[in-house]
C-alpha cells in the first residue's frame, strides 16, 4: 500500500483560516505586550533615557524627600529604597534584559498617570502631604517607564523591585498620625503588662505611669515608629531574597508589627526602672535614652532573621515531603 507525501496531506483544519488573532477584542490586544519593534541596544538606552528625564524633571520633589530623611528621623530608611530596588534589578537582570516584548500602551497610561497625580498634587493635598503624591506620581512614572521599554512579563519578573518603590513615598500626616498612636497604646499596653509581671507599683493614666519616684509619659517620639518602619523594610527585602513561598513573606512582614512593639515596651521599662530606682538622668538626658534603641533594634533584626531561617527550612521540608510523596505515588 504507497504511504502518501505528509507533506503533501490536507485536512479540513488546515484549510480554514486562522480567526484567533482576528477575533480578539482590540482594547484587549492593544493592553498585551507587543513585540518590540527596535533593538535591545535601543530599548535601554530608551529606558536610560526616560528614567534620566524623570529623575530630573522631579528633582524638586526628590531633593525635598531626601531632605525630609535628615529631618525625621522615621523616614531615614529611605534613602536604601532605589538601591535596594536596583539590587533587585541586577539580580534578576537576565530575565529582565532578554524580554523581547513590550508594553506601550500600560506603560502610557502609567506615566500619564504619575503626571497627572504629580501636577494635581498642590491643589488635592496641603503641607507634607504634596511631597507624598508628589513622589507617588513619581513611582507611577518609573512604572510606566518599564512597562513600556521591557513589557508585562518582566514586570511581573521584577515585580518585587517595581512595588518596593512605594516605599519611597512618605506617609500623609493623617496616616502617619494613626500609626504613631497605635504604636504609642500598644507599647503602654505591653509596658503595663511587664511593669505587673514585675510586681513594680504604678499608676497609669492613659501614656502616663507614676512610678514611686518620678512619672514617665510615653511620647510620639518614644512611639517606636522609627524602628517599626525600618523593621518592615527589612523583612519585605528578607522575605523577598530569602523566601520563596507567598504565606511565608506575609509570616514575616505579619511579625514586624507586634516584634516592634514587644521591642519598644522593653526599652520603655528598662530605662523607667533605672531612672526610677538608680538615676533620674537615665530616661532625661542620657547615652542610653537617645542611642539604647539600637542594641534592641540589632536583637529584632536578629530574631527576625532567624524567623526567615526556620521559615526557609519550613518550605524546603514541605517542598521535599510533596515531591517524595509524589515519587512514593507514582
Amino acid at each position: 500500500m504507497p504511504v502518501s507525501d505528509p507533506l503533501t496531506i490536507s485536512t479540513p483544519l488546515a484549510n480554514k483560516p486562522a480567526v484567533g488573532i482576528a477575533s480578539k477584542p482590540i482594547a484587549g490586544a492593544l493592553l498585551q505586550s507587543h513585540d518590540r519593534p527596535f533593538s535591545a541596544l535601543h530599548r535601554d538606552g530608551l529606558f536610560l533615557l526616560l528614567l534620566t528625564a524623570a529623575v530630573v524633571g522631579f528633582w524638586v520633589p526628590l531633593n525635598d524627600l531626601y531632605a525630609l530623611t535628615k529631618q525625621q528621623d522615621h523616614y531615614s530608611h529611605i534613602v536604601l529604597i532605589p538601591w535596594l530596588s536596583l539590587y533587585a534589578f541586577y539580580v534578576d537582570r537576565a530575565a529582565i534584559l532578554s524580554s523581547t516584548r513590550w508594553s506601550p500602551l500600560v506603560g502610557l497610561c502609567l506615566m500619564a498617570a504619575g503626571a497627572v497625580v504629580a501636577w494635581q498634587a498642590d491643589g488635592a493635598a496641603s503641607g507634607p502631604d504634596v511631597l507624598s503624591a508628589q513622589i507617588l506620581g513619581f513611582v507611577f512614572l518609573c512604572w510606566g517607564i518599564f512597562l513600556m521599554c521591557y513589557g508585562i512579563s518582566a514586570a511581573r519578573v521584577f515585580s518585587f523591585g517595581l512595588l518596593f518603590l512605594l516605599c519611597l513615598v512618605p506617609l500623609p500626616a493623617a496616616m502617619l498620625n494613626a500609626v504613631i498612636v497605635f504604636l504609642q497604646r500598644s507599647s503602654a499596653e505591653v509596658a503595663d503588662v511587664i511593669f505587673t509581671a514585675l510586681g513594680i507599683p504604678f499608676y497609669r493614666e492613659s501614656f502616663i505611669f507614676s512610678l514611686p519616684n518620678l512619672t514617665i509619659h510615653i511620647a510620639e517620639e518614644c512611639s517606636g515608629i522609627r524602628s517599626t518602619l525600618s523593621l518592615l523594610v527589612t523583612s519585605l527585602v528578607a522575605g523577598h531574597f530569602f523566601l520563596r513561598t507567598f504565606w511565608g513573606k506575609c509570616a514575616l512582614v505579619t511579625v514586624v508589627v507586634p516584634l516592634a512593639i514587644v521591642k519598644n515596651a522593653f526599652r520603655i521599662v528598662g530605662l523607667s526602672l533605672l531612672a526610677n530606682y538608680v538615676d533620674p538622668s537615665f530616661i532625661t538626658d542620657s547615652a542610653l535614652h537617645r542611642y539604647g534603641g539600637i542594641p534592641l533594634f540589632v536583637v529584632s533584626v536578629a530574631i527576625l532573621l532567624c524567623l526567615a531561617w526556620l521559615l526557609r527550612s519550613l518550605e524546603e521540608r514541605r517542598r521535599d515531603y510533596r515531591a517524595h510523596g509524589y515519587h512514593a505515588k507514582v
